[in-house]
């Protein structure tokens, strides 16, 4: 058994039905083309308070033009029509605009996977109904692992025919559909490849693998894949590192391409990632010296306020904590800050916000740093050589990695002196 994860393009339908044989399991989410149709639907519907016609008309059109099938065209129908119904009455409930956005997605990718079973037969399943997830006290989603783990083996094992999942959304307790993360079709397809022991994953995507690479370990693919301009979410890397299944990452456009192997191969090598587009915010003062659980309440708060961390080093005085967010979330984070000082009273005055604008991160990873002493002092003393000033820097245990925060307007130039 093979699990395999596709976007759907309307270029690119045919040739994810030749590759939608007996043995496969498919998780299929939309491309962005179509994604942006559902996307204005419901902004016109939830910002403008007025309906979008026009919109799903030009969604019937396109899923219409994917298939001469009468039957299709006839669940094409109904579902756009219970959907303008939905969004009609979404313009005069009170309901979280992002609770509708996910549901009006989670049809969307229901659409696509319709689009191919029509045309490949076997099985269809919804996303929706194997992901079980929760929620907590902050309003993030997170899996049931049991219960998701017994939906899959009950329902993903069919002796014939492919099996085509509409992925990237699961199911709270309430009933509500919820986003399975940044990139959760390909989560999804790992998730599903673990619990089955499946032979192997392929994520097809519209580029050379990683980075034209024929090979990676699972630790160097998940380092390249937390940047911003990665192929597919670095979360996706580890249901299927901690089951053993190799990751195929292949080019939906070239069939010549044999793909970059993702697994626990001995590939030695180092690499330079680069972000762009981010702040760096330093909390420090006498405040955090000794008071245990201050980092905690930290980001704990930034999590309430929907700011993803991208970078975290403190110093072993406890005197200072810096992270890095992205640009977009500076005023989020700064007042997830403000509002934990503002709870805190007994917080000394001393305590000092200072923010870094327009920095980015130079990342250096590969296994070959591991146990190989010097490899922090050629990094320092490249930059250092340069005349590039390091602001803040952090090197993770495993020894796979060295982060470094420097002006943005320094950060092509350091990868270049680095790579």
């Amino acid at each position: 058994m093979i699990v395999k994860s596709f976007v759907l393009k309307q270029r690119s339908l045919p040739r994810i039905v030749s590759l939608c044989e007996s043995g496969t399991i498919a998780v299929i989410r939309p491309g962005k083309k179509i994604e942006s149709l559902f996307h204005e639907a419901v902004r016109q519907t939830v910002v403008e308070k007025k309906r979008a016609e026009d919109i799903l008309a030009a969604i019937r059109e396109h899923f219409i033009s994917l298939s001469e099938n009468t039957a299709f065209h006839r669940q094409v129908e109904s579902t756009v029509e219970s959907l303008g119904l939905y969004l009609r009455e979404a313009m005069y409930v009170q309901t979280h605009a992002v609770a509708i956005e996910d549901y009006v997605m989670a049809k969307c990718s229901r659409l696509c996977a319709e689009a191919v079973h029509n045309l490949t037969g076997g099985t269809l399943l919804d996303g929706t109904q194997l992901m079980v997830c929760r929620q907590d006290a902050h309003g993030n989603q997170f899996f049931d692992w049991a219960a998701s783990r017994a939906n899959i083996l009950a329902r993903c094992q069919v002796p014939h025919g492919p099996v085509v999942i509409a992925g990237g959304y699961g199911m709270l307790d309430s009933g509500y559909v919820v986003r399975i993360g940044k990139d959760g079709s390909h989560l999804m397809a790992s998730l599903i490849a673990a619990v089955l022991g499946a032979e192997s994953i392929e994520f097809h995507i519209e580029s050379q693998g990683v980075e034209g690479l024929s090979a990676m370990t699972y630790d160097e693919a998940a380092h390249f894949c937390s940047s911003s301009h990665a192929p597919f979410c670095a979360s996706a890397i580890w249901p299927a590192k901690n089951a053993g299944v190799p990751i195929l990452v292949k080019d939906i456009g070239d069939e010549a391409f044999e793909g970059t192997l993702i697994s626990t191969g001995s590939v030695h090598r180092t690499a330079v990632l680069q972000d762009k587009d981010l702040n760096l915010i330093t909390v420090y003062g006498t405040g955090l010296l000794g008071r245990v659980g201050m980092s905690g309440s930290i980001f704990s708060s930034l999590a309430s306020h929907g700011v993803n961390v991208r970078f975290i080093a403190q110093t072993s005085s406890e005197y200072s904590i810096s992270f890095a967010v992205r640009s977009q979330d500076k005023e989020q984070a700064l007042e997830a800050i403000r509002s934990l000082f503002q709870a805190n009273p007994l917080l000394p005055l001393d305590d000092v916000v200072v923010l870094n604008q327009a920095v980015g991160i130079v990342t250096v990873f590969g296994s070959r740093m591991r146990n190989l002493p010097g490899t922090s002092a050629s990094v320092f003393g490249k930059l250092g050589a340069a005349g590039i000033n390091i602001i803040a820097s952090a090197q993770g245990g495993e020894e796979l990695s060295i982060s470094l925060v420097v002006a943005e307007e320094d950060v092509e130039k350091a990868a270049a002196l680095l790579g």
